[in-house]
């Protein structure tokens, strides 16, 4: 018995090592296919932010003059090793390209962008999402700049240079940065006035993180989170700066459990020494704001950085402080790709006290004509979630006001009563749904709005449809199918505004 027992436990081995090795064989397979790299994907500007930087005395200051010396790095790499092996006019690292970022508008919107407010009533730190830039949250931040708030749009470490330096940054570097810049914008701003954080997708994550950070370090109900307790000294402060409310749009709060096998990236990579292996997608980069190709240790970065919000947040409803939570607003599509709404539902928004959460939902397209066209189970989750009697939180619910047409009204709900309001809106023709990618984005973008080829930048990535065989296009096809902006935007802006003005105070 013994010996039948010893021979089944190395049978049971054997099969697990044939198995690890058949996964690691395909995955360096997979790897192989991927097109050549090029020079953004082994290079990148070597001056970039990381958190060990942040040491006592550290200050945003210091975090913007590095900054400098990375673009400047990246201006040399693009004008004398990149540029001249760029085939083709579009790609964002060819001088003079209608995708290169220092080309197309007065500002390269890459680039951390700062706006005091001669007279602020209150300021706002926007955080962006993973691999894009500061130009996804550009609409909304120019808004509340003439609004009277005190602006910080911040460039977060490893994103608007090279999908090089992604490959190599962590979400410690990203959540060094973000406490760097809300202790700077709390010391910016008069006695008094309330500091408000928006986060878009990783940018959401930060955010949430800042927060918990500092009520798990405080032990108290963010007493010092006061004006001017804020110093910019960037080493060991833990987040001091928390903001007085939370606008959080499509959050990386709870993604897909397929990311976990990350994990295993840095061990595979290390025992191959496949170079290719540490991208799942390699694309050419066409988008002057967000890179195309995906490295691995982005996916990594996101799994490490959403489970330690989750874990935090737990802990923080076990020891009672959710209390302490500043109000907070979600904007989310439903039909969402990247986040699993469902999972941001059970991890915040339901720990949130009665009455300091809400949420605006975009449904999908309900008009009778796509019957039959859209999957729908992504409702499979979401719906117990909000079909219930006890929710804690406000629900807006942008849907069809009709099956029979594509005018849009938003339905709240608060205390088991429903109001509804026309949002003067409705869906653009042969559109299904929104997007992870489309909500802050105005149909005006000049990048990704609906101007197409009139738009004043000439690079129509909102309404790019290309037709022809397949296996031609060098570009994916998700890059024309997924809706980049939202019709919905200027209702959207709207709505955000007035929570702010209702719920940012000190």
């Amino acid at each position: 018995m013994v010996r039948w027992m010893g021979l089944a436990a190395v049978f049971v081995v054997l099969l697990a090592l044939v198995g690890a090795a058949g996964v690691v064989f395909a995955w360096v397979r997979l790897a192989r296919s991927l097109p050549d790299l090029q020079g953004w994907h082994r290079e990148a500007p070597r001056s970039e932010f990381v958190a060990a930087d942040a040491r006592p005395g550290y200050t945003f200051a210091d975090y913007l003059k590095q900054e400098d010396a990375v673009f400047a790095e990246l201006d040399q790499l693009v004008a004398k090793q990149w540029s001249p092996k760029v085939e083709g006019k579009f790609s964002r690292y060819k001088v003079g390209s209608v995708c290169n970022p220092e080309s197309i508008l007065d500002h390269n919107w890459n680039r951390t962008w700062v706006a005091e407010a001669e007279h602020p009533v209150g300021g706002a730190l926007l955080i962006h999402g993973l691999s894009d830039a500061p130009y996804s949250l550009r609409a909304l931040a120019q808004r509340l700049h003439a609004a009277g708030f005190t602006v910080v749009c911040l460039r977060v470490p490893g994103h608007g240079t090279a999908p090089k330096a992604l490959a190599d940054s962590s979400w410690e570097d990203w959540a060094a940065a973000t406490r760097l810049a809300m202790d700077d914008l709390r010391r910016r701003l008069p006695a008094g006035k309330p500091m408000i954080a928006v986060g878009y997708s990783n940018g959401g994550a930060l955010c949430v993180n800042n927060v918990c950070e500092t009520l798990l370090k405080s032990g108290a109900s963010g007493s010092e989170s006061g004006s001017g307790s804020g110093s910019g000294s960037g080493g060991g402060g833990g987040g001091r700066a928390k903001p007085d409310a939370l606008v959080l749009v499509s959050p990386m709060i709870g993604i897909t459990p397929l990311a976990e096998f990350t994990e295993l990236y840095p061990a595979v990579s290390w025992l191959t020494g496949e170079k290719k292996l540490s991208w799942s997608g390699i694309e050419p980069e066409i988008d002057p704001f967000k890179y195309s190709s995906w490295p691995v240790n982005a996916s990594l970065q996101a799994f490490r950085i959403t489970r330690e919000v989750e874990t935090q947040i737990a802990q923080l409803a076990a020891a009672g402080k959710m209390k302490d939570f500043p109000p907070v607003l979600v904007v989310q599509s439903a039909a969402d790709a990247t986040v699993i709404a469902a999972q941001m539902i059970d991890v915040l928004m339901d720990r949130l006290p009665p009455g300091r959460g809400e949420l605006i939902l975009f449904d999908i397209n309900r008009a009778s004509w796509l019957e039959g066209l859209t999957d729908n189970s992504f409702e499979t989750h979401i719906r117990p979630r909000l079909k219930r009697s006890d929710l804690p939180f406000v629900l807006t619910l942008v849907t069809n006001k009709s099956q029979d047409g594509f005018d849009a009204i938003a339905r709240t709900l608060v205390a088991g009563k429903i109001t509804e309001r026309d949002v003067g809106v409705a869906w653009p023709t042969g559109n299904f749904s929104l997007s992870h990618v489309a909500l802050p984005i105005p149909p005006s973008d000049p990048v990704y709005g609906a101007g197409g080829t009139e738009s004043p930048t000439r690079l129509p990535l909102g309404t790019l449809a290309l037709r022809g065989e397949r296996g031609v296009l060098a570009i994916s096809s998700g890059l024309m199918m997924r809706m980049r902006f939202n019709p919905f935007y200027d209702w959207t802006e709207n709505q955000i505004m007035e929570w702010i003005t209702k719920n940012a105070k000190k």
